[in-house]
């Protein structure tokens, strides 16, 4: 096969009047070279998201010269390939329509031959402006289906095949984009194109039997030689094939294969796999692993969580969204900081949401590598579709692209129907019938295309859902999983997560400002106020900033300054995602997964997420590291008489040793001490002891609980340190603590932070001003009697005396009104 590549610098220009031809990158978008054409200004800072909407009203036009040679149109087909055309609209090739598009996640490839000659071409990517369609689409239907009121400034984009966050979310720009992604080309063939390749793996003790099947397209009527690689073993099938798609299996059978384990089980190996046909050639990497989704009735209700390898797996992590606004952004540099960024704070686990879209093949491939595990929904979120014939045969062929796609990557543990559309039957109404009835068959169809593509794994219809094919699970804890959104949304206060024990909460989550760092590159001057309109701007749930402030007449005294209120907002969120992770851990095995809502942004707002727009760590982030530690131990105030001392251990041995519980007076001095033997079976949790609180304290408002383990695991050191807070944080009398602090650099060039404190600090977060920085451990309790020192890594080798100007320390005491 030969090919022409049409990546590079195409001509785009637009049905606006008096817009001039600008230059655009292919693969790219029509936003971002308005950016880089200085027409637009770059819409993460101040309002300059409303300055960009102009954008959707118009048709683009992407426009590119191409020769074509004589011999490259001898071959039989000449195929035209995009990965992903956003959305709505056609390819022409010299004046005629060759492609015609409405499904950004559905791959062009078309042979385009009729339409090419010798010499030179003209190719035309056309896409029009998306609501034309959805509002065509929606005169059609006997009965307005129902969506969130997310979309901002695109209605009705649950009609239309295409990210449905672009519209804007809770927590999301609305970025009117269209565009070519991936890889674009010509391709010239006179025999054969292998569609796909795919596995099935079948396990026994010390063995491995790995089946492959190829699709092949064929040109002819035939024999083809098709040679399968794998671990160092090649063998040929001769396939007899027909025009047409045809199917080619063979097998290998691995002994004593090394079997590839979610982080912090085990090691995550991968196997080289080749198909090749004519000149035509696919490689992959495999993990071979026994992969169930484990779900059925017991005595607490239905259970949900993954087994790999026979291990019951707890599942650590976040909920991702798309990382950008833009998909011409996405690089697997981005991809891995931030993959590189939830295996270091102890995840396992991320589940891609629906509202986005199927990531690239470097985003599994870095999941696959790290061990992280994907519950991969569908692109569908918080809205109806429509089960009308034209619309479930774009999803059912979306589907049997993606998944079969996707289907070898060991990352991917589930596929998931949809995100809260189900749920979302319930604010129907009136609508209650046809509404149901549209999703039952909508969803029906999602469920069948993808049993199609891949029996291998179990299809949820829904998140939440019970398993049974009913949604109403949004807040029963008792059966698959559930979203648990009551202390955001309706204002309970952190100790509701107390009140339930979910089998597997795949959303919850808290509020918190962005890094300050990242709050100083979309403000200035006096808009650095949480109630300034451009703050409220940067906030996209409807009293989300009011929410932060209202929490914090609860359980804090108020922030003195603009740079307070940030650090607090941070500490409050660490505060609420940590109170219900280490209960629910120490559930274990009748709860066995954690998806707090939400890893990362695709803007520089108020938010969910533990790492901010620049990939900055949030506060929550460096708790996240020690809730989700393989060992965690806390004490926990379920009432406010009793304190219960719990465990959860991830660790494959049984962690044996010592918890010494300290009752500390608020500057920090031990007033009395007891210890609690420790021995821990292997992958279990549990309530080491449950203490009255009169029992360890008479005055609470006084006093705080300090935890430090000391043990081992099969011959290697297991520690933890927790503190409990017996009163309310504003209802302690906290002094200055005097910290002190050395930058320095180690002989082998590594930079650290020692840390000192004549008194107790809490929430102690060291950051550098307008430098991004990722430390050992942050937002932490610092001890007169526990000094720290903390090591840092930064982007750049930045010297120690622009380091020391920068150095902010904050903490609790430092950070309220007097």
């Amino acid at each position: 096969m030969t090919k022409i590549d049409l990546s590079g610098t195409w001509t785009l220009t637009c049905s606006k009047a008096d817009f001039q031809a600008i230059p655009a990158q292919i693969p790219g978008d029509n936003c971002t070279a308005l950016i880089e054409a200085g027409i637009a200004s770059d819409p993460n800072i101040g309002f300059n998201e409303r300055d960009i909407q102009w954008v959707r009203k118009y048709t683009w036009t992407w426009t590119r010269r191409v020769d074509v040679s004589k011999d490259f149109l001898k071959q039989k087909r000449i195929w035209l390939n995009v990965e992903s055309f956003d959305t709505i609209g056609e390819i022409r090739i010299n004046g005629k329509t060759a492609v015609t598009s409405r499904n950004m996640f559905c791959r062009i490839r078309q042979d385009v031959k009729e339409f090419l000659r010798e010499g030179e071409n003209t190719i035309e990517a056309i896409i029009t402006p998306v609501e034309e369609y959805t509002t065509a689409v929606e005169e059609k239907l006997t009965f307005k289906l129902g969506a969130k009121s997310y979309f901002r400034f695109m209605p009705n984009l649950n009609l239309a095949r295409k990210i449905q966050c672009q519209g804007g979310w809770d927590w999301g720009i609305c970025m009117p984009v269209s565009g070519l992604y991936g890889e674009v080309y010509l391709e010239g063939s006179n025999g054969v194109w292998i569609e796909h390749a795919y596995t099935e793996q079948a396990h026994k003790p010390g063995e491995c039997l790995l089946n492959v099947t190829a699709e092949i397209d064929s040109d002819f009527d035939g024999e083809q030689a098709v040679e399968f690689k794998f671990n160092g073993e090649t063998k040929t099938v001769t396939a007899e094939l027909r025009k047409g798609l045809n199917q080619v299996e063979t097998s290998f059978t691995v002994k004593n294969p090394k079997l590839w384990y979610p982080a912090g089980y085990g090691e995550h190996p991968l196997y080289d796999l080749e198909v090749a046909a004519d000149s035509c050639r696919i490689r992959k990497r495999i993990g071979l692993r026994d992969l169930k989704t484990v779900s059925h009735p017991d005595e607490h209700g239905i259970c949900l969580y993954f087994q790999v390898n026979g291990i019951d797996i707890f599942a650590k992590g976040a909920d991702w969204i798309p990382m950008d606004s833009r998909p011409q952004t996405y690089t697997r540099e981005r991809y891995d900081r931030l993959l590189s960024d939830a295996v270091e704070a102890n995840m396992n686990a991320l589940r891609v949401w629906g509202g986005g879209l199927y990531e690239n093949e470097d985003f599994y491939d870095l999941c696959d590598e790290k061990g992280i595990l994907l519950w991969q929904d569908g692109m569908f979120a918080c809205a109806h579709y429509p089960a009308i014939p034209e619309f479930l045969e774009s999803v059912a062929q979306e589907l049997n692209y993606q998944i079969k796609r996707l289907r070898d990557h060991a990352s991917i543990a589930l596929w998931c129907g949809d995100n809260e559309c189900g749920q979302f039957l319930r604010s129907a109404g009136p609508k209650e019938l046809p509404w149901t009835l549209n999703y039952d068959r909508f969803n029906q169809a999602v469920g069948k295309a993808v049993a199609a593509a891949d029996k291998t794994r179990v299809f949820w219809p829904t998140s939440p859902c019970n398993s049974q094919w009913d949604a109403s699970g949004w807040d029963d804890d008792s059966q698959g999983d559930m979203h648990f959104w009551k202390v955001w949304h309706s204002g309970a206060p952190f100790e509701e997560y107390y009140k339930i024990e979910p089998r597997f909460c795949s959303e919850f989550g808290f509020q918190a400002f962005p890094t300050q760092n990242t709050v100083d590159f979309y403000t200035q001057g006096k808009q650095r106020n949480v109630t300034s309109p451009l703050m409220e701007f940067h906030q996209r749930n409807n009293g989300g900033n009011s929410k932060i402030v209202e929490m914090f007449t609860r359980y804090f005294r108020l922030p003195a300054t603009f740079e307070d209120f940030i650090y607090l907002s941070q500490v409050q969120q660490a505060v609420a995602i940590k109170t219900g992770v280490e209960f629910w851990r120490t559930l274990k095995p009748l709860c066995m997964g954690t998806i707090y809502w939400q890893l990362n942004d695709n803007w520089p707002v108020a938010s969910w997420a533990s790492l901010d727009f620049f990939g900055s760590w949030k506060q929550l982030h460096y708790h996240a590291k020690r809730f989700y530690a393989p060992v965690m131990a806390a004490a926990i105030r379920k009432t406010p008489e009793t304190v219960e001392v719990r465990m959860s251990s991830d660790l494959g041995g049984a962690v044996r040793g010592e918890l010494t519980l300290e009752v500390r007076g608020i500057e920090g001095e031990v007033r009395s001490s007891r210890k609690i033997k420790v021995d821990l079976a292997a992958y279990s949790a549990g309530v080491l002891e449950t203490i009255p609180v009169s029992e360890l304290s008479s005055a609470p408002d006084q006093e705080f609980l300090y935890l430090e383990l000391q043990g081992e695991c099969e011959g290697r050191s297991v520690c933890f340190t927790n503190e409990c807070f017996l009163a309310k944080y504003k209802e302690y009398q906290m002094s200055e603590p005097g910290i002190r602090s050395r930058l320095y650099r180690d002989e082998q060039g590594v930079m650290h932070l020692a840390l000192t404190a004549e008194k107790a600090a809490f929430y102690v977060l060291a950051e550098f001003r307008g430098i991004q920085a990722v430390f050992s451990d942050n937002s932490f309790t610092l001890l007169p009697d526990k000094p720290r020192d903390l090591t840092f890594r930064t982007d750049s080798d930045i010297p120690l005396e622009t380091l020391e100007k920068a150095l902010v320390i904050r903490h609790l005491q430092g950070c309220s009104q007097e």
